[in-house]
């Protein structure tokens, strides 16, 4: 199946937003099987948007339409694709009362046009907006299927997760069975993944396997269909097996659970405490941590130590340490460490101290970083990473390695090129 996008939406076309929903459309719709042709961009304009309707119905057999769901004056495009396809709107009354309930329930004034957010076209499939008001639809004409989505990201991801993405599987799959994963990566660049998993990426007989960032983590999106739910599992797997044999080593989890939610859940699961020492990461590990659901039961608090001064007078690094061996330095990473796992009463303290760039610290080039790790009962160390030299950067991936730390020790995997407190 062939697909065309239209986004409809003035902002686009000026640089006050950001087309997201395309690039999250084109990795849904390629582990589908679906190809999307063509991505176009219109104003709120009632005729460009029957033109490129009609253009796009010449090359693809599924047409999406995202924005312009709402009640404002410019939300066009319910109205335009009724009057292109010659068919009626009508009110589904579950919105329409959803649409009321909201604005009685708060202080915002309902739009003289909400009743528009709340009507489908006639014999379409209507889509619950879950965080929103704004109802979608899948109409299924004679020729070709219309999927109409909103255009806030954080609405059109769930409608299409939940209800559009089935009925297309339904649609382009028919009686086949659809299965899906994700595996997830760090501590490889794009460049280095896209080598290791090259041969392997696209469409293949058995199934689609495609490379897409998030953040400083990647994401391998394996998908396989097959009218055998069996086989297409069995599938599945034998992709997982290909990608886990050339990329074992960087394999951090599953799904879209990033690294510092899958070390809160591992944290939580190990009923275990975390603290922090940060210099060169300013509170950014600390501040992640934060950031986390149900944080408290984890975290109480950790500390910055910036200059030498405060790690030696408010953390309790000596000053011999700091005077022998410099603040980026393994000794120091222990001992920054373990006055953190004392004073805070931790489980496990992660420390970060090295030269964040773009200049270079005692010697040390930009990018030179030791993450210490200290725990009850346990030996302490330190391992040095060398990252590049973009500060800001730097500290990004000193966290992200911090996290990781954090995971493998939790995991009580082994990590490689550790450094012991003697």
């Amino acid at each position: 199946m062939k697909a065309e996008l239209i986004s409809v939406s003035s902002s686009l076309l000026t640089g006050v937003s950001v087309n997201d929903n395309a690039a999250f459309l084109a990795r849904e719709l390629s582990a589908m099987g679906v190809s999307l042709t063509q991505v176009v961009m219109i104003h709120d304009d009632s005729e460009k948007l029957k033109a490129a309707v009609k253009t796009a119905e010449a090359e693809a057999e599924l047409i999406i339409l995202t924005g312009g769901l709402g009640p404002d004056d410019n939300d066009i495009v319910k109205t335009t694709v009724s009057d292109y396809l010659n068919k009626p709107l009508v009110l589904d009354e579950a919105t329409q009362n959803r649409i009321i309930t909201y604005h009685k329930n708060s202080d915002l004034v309902m739009p003289k046009n909400n009743q528009l957010q709340a009507l489908t076209l006639l014999d379409s499939v209507p889509l619950e907006n879950v965080t929103g008001l704004a109802l979608g639809m899948f109409y299924q004409s004679d020729s070709h299927s219309y999927l109409l989505l909103p255009g806030p990201t954080d609405e059109l991801i769930p409608m299409f997760n939940e209800h559009a993405k089935p009925l297309l599987i339904e649609k382009r799959l028919k009686k086949h069975h659809f299965s899906d994963h994700v595996i997830r990566l760090f501590g490889l660049t794009m460049a280095q993944a896209q080598h290791d998993l090259g041969d392997l990426l696209g469409q293949q007989d058995d199934g689609f396997i495609q490379l897409y960032p998030d953040g400083l983590e990647i994401e391998v999106h394996l998908a396989t269909h097959h009218k055998e739910k069996k086989k297409a599992n069995q599938q599945l797997e034998s992709l997982k097996e290909k990608v886990t044999d050339r990329v074992a080593d960087h394999i951090i989890g599953h799904g879209k659970t990033d690294l510092p939610h899958l070390v809160r859940e591992l944290l939580i699961d190990q009923d275990k405490q975390i603290t922090g020492a940060e210099s060169l990461t300013g509170g950014a590990f600390l501040s992640r941590l934060s950031s986390l659901f149900e944080a408290g039961s984890i975290f109480e608090g950790g500390i910055v130590t910036y200059s030498s001064r405060v790690k030696n007078e408010l953390l309790g690094v000596s000053k011999q340490t700091i005077k022998k061996y410099g603040v980026v330095s393994a000794e120091c990473a222990f001992e920054m460490a373990e006055k953190a796992l004392a004073k805070f009463d931790a489980d496990i303290a992660v420390s970060l101290t090295g030269a964040a760039g773009p200049s270079s610290l005692e010697g040390e080039i930009p990018g030179t970083v030791w993450i210490g790790i200290a725990q009850k009962n346990k030996k302490t160390f330190a391992k040095i990473f060398h990252f590049g030299y973009k500060r800001n950067l730097n500290r990004d991936y000193s966290v992200w390695s911090a996290f990781n730390l954090v995971r493998q020790v939790l995991l009580e995997e082994e990590i490689a090129d550790i450094v012991h407190k003697s």
